[in-house]
């Protein structure tokens, strides 16, 4: 076991890290689940029968939100980037809820010994990271004598590895049998390495004639014929309700009695123009003192416009109203044309009109009424009650913002992991307050001919041109066979003719496309042999192959090892995941997020 342990432990300890220090949030955070909050629901959810406490939840949640704030502490998440964030770790603890229950299934235990192995042959390199020296490499002498001395804490180190050691051999169980052959592996190295340079001949799709539009029962018989190629994955379905942030006469009156404020601190000379657009202005002028450099009057607002226009240079006007709120002015400069100001330079302070927190906690309020009265009334029934609308948006992937409703992703994910007729807590973007219900979501598969009618079309004109393409070409492929030059056959059958430049097996060919059948036969095929019956996106085509490159077993003995490595590497990634999705998918999850919160747990 700790032969294989030593030889995949960093490509394993590189999947369960991630980062070392979300994985301590991840996993220490669950030493939370003890306690539990009076009323409200016990659980966020569970997996299996086990359980996700709302501390364990919590804990997790605030210290992931911590550390993110840490890492950028200069930018603010959007509601979509919190929704995404609380998405991960939902998905992070189950599935360490499925590795704890089959590690305990399995047995896997961790010894003081393996936990030795591991300091000493394979420490984690974020442990690492703290014996790097002046010139960024790792002083491992230095990392040795600290684990020599007796007097180090390694407390925290040895809980981490005792939570990561089980889940490695258990990863190396679940890979056990991932294997390259070695066929495979000299495929991939061809793909890698080889390159050829070809002749050939063809029909490009766009100089075949357009086909006519086809009729509608062709359009039904192409769909129903090639349904697995318009399959969709599933979709959510909501309905919500919204609660504008809309600001009332008071946060009018509020905004312009502060703009007033500010134009008096600038008279008396408490603040200079420029200091007070640093502080109060809601620009992206702010930073350089509100400047809005020269314009002419067709560049603005009316009301401003007029404002700048009339205003003396060096006065600060009365705050002026747009759509944008209010604005404090100075003229810097004017130009004028036969005594006539054409062009003014000035500076200005925005103050949008936007709901103040006496509004929002309002507007709050109303969105929480209406979210408890619908959970004990129903959703239709309390929107009536308060003669509110219900939008009913169109179906979307979890993940994704409503149809409609920017920085909503939120009460997608919601959504897609909530029961039918679930009503979510109270969620917002800039504009609103929103409370949603999930409805039963639209499950995978083809996806209707209505809502795919116009890439059916496509799909099916594209067919027929490549039908009529391999009509056309297929009278010179005889003489092809028969030994004709190859620019003779083009000319004699008007086809497209050209020799390559020199081509990888993935790269891109002028006029036939990028890594396509094209590449890989031509690479494939002996020098001066046709090949036939070659279509990619751009059309059909026949080809020679000039020279190609000649693979050299010792170069290729060299660079074998580590290319099998890493292509085993990226299976046996893809084989926990295929094993973690397998394991959801069975699983019976219970997730009660959004009745958590609404209840203010």
């Amino acid at each position: 076991m700790f032969k294989l342990l030593r030889s995949n432990a960093k490509f394993f300890y590189w999947i369960i890290a991630g980062s070392f220090v979300l994985f301590i949030f991840l996993a220490w955070g669950m030493q939370y689940s003890g306690r539990q909050t009076g009323g409200g629901p016990r659980d966020v959810g569970s997996i299996n029968g086990q359980k996700i406490s709302a501390e364990e939840w919590d804990s997790t949640y605030q210290r992931y939100m911590a550390y993110m704030r840490q890492q950028a502490p200069d930018r603010t998440l959007t509601p979509n980037q919190m929704a995404q964030a609380s998405e991960n770790i939902w998905q992070q603890l189950l599935r360490m809820k499925l590795e704890a229950a089959e590690i305990d299934d399995r047995g896997i235990k961790v010894s003081d010994q393996d936990i030795l192995d591991v300091l000493r042959n394979n420490p984690p390199a974020e442990l690492l990271q703290q014996y790097v020296d002046e010139n960024g490499q790792v002083d491992r002498e230095a990392y040795l004598r600290d684990l020599a001395d007796p007097n180090r804490d390694w407390t925290q180190v040895e809980a981490y590895l005792r939570e990561t050691i089980p889940r490695t051999k258990l990863y190396e169980q679940i890979v056990s049998d991932v294997t390259v052959t070695d066929e495979e592996l000299r495929e991939e190295y061809v793909n890698q390495n080889g390159r050829a340079v070809a002749e050939y001949v063809g029909v490009l799709l766009r100089d075949v004639d357009d086909p006519a539009e086809p009729e509608e029962t062709e359009i039904e018989a192409w769909y129903n014929g090639h349904l697995d190629d318009y399959v969709q994955p599933g979709r959510i379905n909501l309905r919500m309700v919204t609660f504008s942030k809309e600001a009332t006469e008071e946060d009018r009156e509020e905004i312009l009695s502060l703009a007033l404020d500010v134009r008096n601190e600038i008279l008396s000379g408490e603040l200079d123009f420029a200091e007070a657009a640093a502080i109060y202005s809601e620009d992206s002028t702010r930073d350089s003192g509100g400047d809005l450099g020269v314009f002419d009057r067709n560049r603005m607002e009316a009301p401003f416009t007029e404002a700048a226009f009339s205003q003396p240079v060096g006065e600060v006007g009365e705050p002026v109203e747009t759509r944008y709120g209010f604005h404090l002015i100075e003229v810097l400069d004017q130009e004028k044309e036969n005594g006539e100001v054409v062009r003014v330079h000035a500076r200005h302070i925005l103050f949008p009109i936007v709901a103040g927190e006496i509004t929002l906690a309002d507007v709050y309020d109303a969105a929480s009424l209406f979210a408890e009265d619908a959970a004990e009334q129903g959703f239709a029934e309390a929107a009536a009650a308060d003669s509110l609308e219900i939008v009913t948006p169109e179906s979307v992937f979890p993940g994704r913002d409503i149809p409609g409703y920017s920085q909503t992703a939120n009460a997608t994910l919601f959504a897609a992991g909530a029961k039918p007729n679930t009503i979510g807590r109270v969620m917002q973007n800039d504009q609103m307050y929103f409370v949603v219900q999930a409805l039963e979501p639209t499950p995978e598969g083809p996806a209707p001919l209505d809502e795919v009618r116009n890439r059916v079309v496509r799909d099916l004109q594209n067919d027929r041109r490549m039908q009529a393409a391999k009509a056309r070409i297929n009278p010179a492929l005889g003489a092809l066979q028969m030994g004709e030059d190859f620019a003779a056959v083009a000319e004699r059958f008007d086809l497209v003719h050209a020799v390559t430049d020199t081509f990888t097996a993935m790269g891109n060919i002028d006029g036939v496309g990028y890594n396509t059948d094209f590449n890989k036969k031509a690479i494939a095929a002996p020098v001066d042999e046709i090949v036939t019956d070659i279509t990619t996106n751009r059309g059909v085509f026949a080809l020679k192959t000039l020279w190609k490159w000649e693979l050299d077993p010792q170069a290729f003995a060299e660079q074998a090892p580590a290319l099998r490595q890493r292509m085993i590497g990226l299976r046996q990634q893809q084989a926990l995941e295929d094993w973690f999705a397998e394991q959801m998918e069975k699983a019976d999850i219970e997730d009660n997020r959004a009745i958590l919160m609404r209840a203010g747990s």
